[in-house]
Order: structure tokens, then C-alpha cells, then sequence
């Protein structure tokens, strides 16, 4: 068993936020991923005996990096993020490109780049846990809006996520797994997979339960946009998906 432990952080707002954190069990020092709010990582820590370590930043969306400079006020605690996006994320202390490896304790994370949601939006892969932190791009049953980068770009970052392992967890960093679950039953009616998933996210949506992690495997299997086989029918599907 490798000693690392996730823990999620429901921040309660209007956008559905999750702040991820990565504990290494021994230490009990953290990584917080795409921290919305401070007060909420700083109270979680408190109660958990856990010492903030690192943050990592996704790209620069207010939801995602609103409670950064609260967290490293009065501390050294180094942030990483995309290189591409340092001139909106002024406080970066590591700027990260494609290919990039960071370290968590004996952990190795690889940076890989997928724009389209933002132009430098950047996820972190840690092949040891079979886990991804995945942002704003991949989401549960969904994608991220093409709110920068181009439709292409998008379809292009999804696949690179699509090859990773089909074990590896999906973190994504919003509760949208039920309004993604009506949109793929809309545009997939007959799908199985769909269906029995779409159920299971009611569920627990009805008891005010978390539907994360993923898995690459189940996307595959009921997620419209990582279904789509070209450009084209990524950016039918994406534009439908705007108005639905």
C-alpha cells in the first residue's frame, strides 16, 4: 500500500467546487489542489492534523486559485501551475510546461498539457496511484467549456487524457456528474453503460454523496465527448451541450 490518502473538500459554492487534497499518510503533510477558498483548507487542516506542503494549480479561473494567496501568506509553501498562464497567476513559485515531472515526497507527477478549456490549462498524472487530477477538462460524463482554446485543441486534450491507463482515478474539480449523466442519456439514449451510470449518479446525488472519483474505463464507456470520434463531432456535441 503506498501511504497517500486523498481527501475532498465540498466547497459549497454556486459552481459545485471540490478542493483536493493529497496526504502522505507518515508526515501527514498535504498537497491542495485548486484551493477555492483558504478558510477551508486551513479548517480542514486544523481538524485533521494536516500540514499544508504544496498547492498545485490547474489554470488560473478564479474558483481555482481564489484562496492561494491567503494559504502562503507569511509561508514559504511553493505553488505550481502553468507556465503559460504566469502572468494571471502572479504568485507561481514553480511554472510547469508538458512533460514536466514534479515530486511529492517519493512520488513522481507528470505534467501534461490540455488547452481548450484555458489556453495553458495543465493536469497532474501520478502513475503510482493510478490517480489524475484532471481540472477543468475532464470532467465525469463531461468536459470543461472551450472558453479559450479552440474545439480541436479540446478534442485533442481529451484524447491524450482517453490514453492514459483505463484504472486511473479521475479527480476532476466539480460536482457536474448529474447534468452531464441527462446530457449523455439525451445524446445517447440507448446506451447501457449510460443508463445504469446515470441511475447510480442519482442516487447519491439524492443523498448529498460525492460521485468522484472516476475511472479513464468508465468514461470511455459513458462519456459523450471521449466517445466522439472526430473534430467534428466534438464540436456538435460541445455546442449542443452550451444550450442544453
Amino acid at each position: 500500500m503506498m501511504p497517500f490518502k486523498i481527501h475532498c473538500i465540498d466547497v459549497q459554492n454556486q459552481l459545485q467546487n471540490y478542493i483536493w487534497l493529497l496526504e502522505h499518510t507518515p508526515s501527514k503533510q498535504v498537497v491542495a489542489i485548486d484551493p477555492t477558498e483558504a478558510s477551508l483548507v486551513t479548517k480542514y487542516c486544523t481538524e485533521h492534523n494536516l500540514a499544508l506542503s504544496q498547492i498545485w494549480l490547474t489554470h488560473w479561473h478564479k474558483d481555482h486559485i481564489g484562496g492561494v494567496l491567503e494559504l502562503i501568506e507569511s509561508t514559504n509553501i511553493p505553488v505550481y501551475g502553468p507556465q503559460a498562464e504566469s502572468s494571471k497567476i502572479p504568485f507561481l513559485t514553480h511554472a510547469l510546461q508538458h512533460e514536466d515531472r514534479v515530486n511529492f515526497h517519493d512520488l513522481d507527477i507528470e505534467i501534461i498539457s490540455v488547452p481548450g478549456h484555458t489556453l495553458g490549462h495543465i493536469v497532474y498524472f501520478i502513475d503510482a496511484l493510478d490517480v489524475l487530477f484532471s481540472g477543468d477538462t475532464l470532467f465525469a460524463m463531461g468536459c470543461g467549456r472551450v472558453f479559450e482554446g479552440t474545439h480541436e485543441q479540446m478534442f485533442h486534450s481529451l484524447n491524450r487524457l482517453a490514453a492514459l491507463p483505463p484504472r486511473t482515478q479521475v479527480y476532476c474539480t466539480h460536482e457536474y456528474t448529474l447534468s452531464n449523466a441527462k446530457f449523455a442519456l439525451h445524446v445517447e439514449p440507448d446506451n447501457l453503460a449510460i443508463q445504469e451510470r446515470y441511475t447510480h449518479v442519482e442516487r447519491l446525488r439524492l443523498l448529498g454523496q460525492c460521485t468522484l472519483p472516476s475511472t479513464i474505463e468508465l468514461e470511455l464507456e459513458t462519456n459523450p465527448f471521449l466517445r466522439a470520434n472526430d473534430v467534428e463531432a466534438f464540436t456538435h456535441l460541445r455546442t449542443l451541450k452550451d444550450n442544453f
